[in-house]
Order: structure tokens, then C-alpha cells, then sequence
């Protein structure tokens, strides 16, 4: 199964869509969780393209809520199949993504094969342009701790990789193989919620792993539409809650106040962006 969460991403799931009808193997349900069903409803017509010989996606649509994130447009999707009875892997893709080459539903389904169910696994992922983007990485101590990333070196590999964390821009799960059944923490609005689950899920014993193949093509900035304030707060918002969760006091400490200086120092200069980031920082804090 294939699960998509949108906000303003009507022409990007329709190219997915499209990749999706002409893949080798055809997804069991393609279920969308709409986020902005009152400002940008998905027409759900155009959402199902005829495939070469016929074909149309098993597609269903769920309404979010307008403005919700990535994380609680996930567990939407999560409990709609729980409450269907739907079990196994899901696939967590962006509606910015592609998959040109039309095997990679199948190439996955073989990767998967004799994994563990409670593996998080994840995929490589390429720019437009073909290069690797950071879609894992390790946690290592001190300030600098998302400096180790999957890069270039790691898309030559033929084995799938042990990691701390994986991208959620194409992430595959069992959601109801953990108990409590999987699901990300909400409090996370814009970005790191992807960190918090695998390092959350990697300490009750569940792995993390990363597949140099298949690959998707992350079309960066062509899923979804938010005004760049909004944007920064939340991802500010994010950022600071999860180094409250996950690193040492002092590892806090040092870049909380070294993003309030700088935010401080810009205020005259871009006065809106710096008042996002500061009333982020004050929100965390509450």
C-alpha cells in the first residue's frame, strides 16, 4: 500500500499517479490524506489515469485536517487502515516524488521480502538533477549531530545500510507490527517528526534500514504550497522541540541560543522571518 499526505499538491499526485499506474506491480490502495479539503480539495478524477493496458490505482481519498502536518496526516492514513483491517507494509511517498523507471513498487516488494515486520525501512532518494539527497543518516554526539549523512558513496552499495534515521520522503512500515501501533508524535509540525519515529521505534528494538535501490526522484518544492513564514516557524517549532527530545542539555543550550542571536541580529533586515523563528523558540518553550 502507498500512502500519500497533500496540502495544495493536486498537480504533483497527478504525475505520481501517473508513475504509479504504469509501475510493474500495482500498488494493493493508493490512499491520499487530503490537508486541505476546504482551501485546495483533490479531485479525486483526476487522480486516476488509465494505465497501458486499462488499469486504473485502487485509490481512496481521506479528508484531513486543513493546515495539519506530515506526521498527523500519516497517522489519518494509519488508523483508515486500521479501522479497514488493512495490514502490511505501507509506503510513505511524497506527492513530490516520481518513479520513472516503473519497477520500483516491485523492486521494493523484493527488498522487503524476509525483513523483519517491524523494520522501518527506507529508500534512496535523487534530486530532479540525479543527485543523492539525504534521505538517512546517523546521530552523533555533540553539536554538529546530523553531520554523517547517506550520501554519494552509499548509492553504489548493493546491501541495504543500518542507520539511526530515515527520510519520510519515502519510508516503508508496518504500523500495526509495534505495539502501541506505530504513529508519529503530531507535536512535531514541519519536518524531524521522521527523526523522531525511527529513534523512537529504534529504541523499543525495531531496525532501521536503508536501500540504495530502488530510487525515487524527489521533485523538491512541487508537492506542496506554504507561505515561507509559516514554514520557518513550524520547522523552527520542530527543530527546537526535537532537540529538547533527543540531545543532551548543553547540545540545546548551545543552538537554541545561538539561533536566537542570529534570529535577534536579523530582526531589522527581515523583521517577519525573524519574529516566525522567535515565536517558535517561545512556543517550544511553553
Amino acid at each position: 500500500m502507498v500512502l500519500s499526505v497533500a496540502y495544495h499538491s493536486q498537480p504533483a499526485l497527478e504525475r505520481l499517479a501517473h508513475d504509479l499506474v504504469h509501475q510493474s506491480l500495482l500498488p494493493l490502495l493508493w490512499l491520499v490524506v487530503d490537508n486541505s479539503p476546504d482551501s485546495a480539495p483533490l479531485d479525486a478524477a483526476r487522480l486516476q489515469p488509465a494505465g497501458s493496458q486499462g488499469e486504473r490505482l485502487d485509490l481512496e481519498l481521506v479528508s484531513g485536517q486543513e493546515g495539519d502536518g506530515f506526521g498527523a496526516g500519516c497517522n489519518r492514513g494509519f488508523d483508515h487502515l486500521a479501522q479497514r483491517g488493512l495490514r502490511g507494509w505501507v509506503w510513505l511517498l511524497n506527492p513530490d516524488t516520481a518513479l520513472p523507471e516503473g519497477t520500483e513498487l516491485e523492486r521494493l516488494c523484493q527488498a522487503l521480502d524476509g525483513q523483519s515486520a517491524r523494520a522501518l525501512v527506507g529508500t534512496a532518494v535523487r534530486d530532479s538533477d540525479g543527485r543523492p539527497e539525504a534521505s538517512g543518516g546517523w546521530i552523533d554526539p555533540g553539536l554538529d549531530f546530523r553531520r554523517r549523512r547517506l550520501g554519494p558513496d552509499q548509492m553504489n552499495n548493493v546491501e541495504s545500510l543500518a542507520v539511526d534515521w530515515l527520510s519520510g520522503c519515502s519510508l516503508v512500515l508496518q504500523p500495526s507490527a509495534h505495539t502501541p501501533p506505530a504513529r508519529f508524535d503530531p507535536v512535531f509540525p514541519l519536518y524531524y517528526e521522521d527523526m523522531d519515529l525511527c529513534l523512537r521505534l529504534a529504541r523499543s528494538g525495531a531496525s532501521v534500514l536503508w536501500l540504495p535501490s530502488p530510487a525515487v526522484i524527489h521533485q523538491r518544492g512541487a508537492g506542496s504550497h506554504t507561505p515561507s513564514e509559516r514554514r520557518l516557524g513550524l520547522s523552527t517549532l520542530s527543530y527546537v522541540l526535537f532537540l529538547r527530545r533527543h540531545r543532551p542539555g548543553w547540545v540545546t543550550l548551545v543552538r537554541s541560543l545561538r539561533l536566537l542571536f542570529t534570529s535577534l541580529l536579523r530582526l531589522p533586515l527581515q523583521p517577519r522571518r525573524s519574529v516566525a523563528v522567535l515565536r517558535a523558540m517561545l512556543a517550544a518553550c511553553r
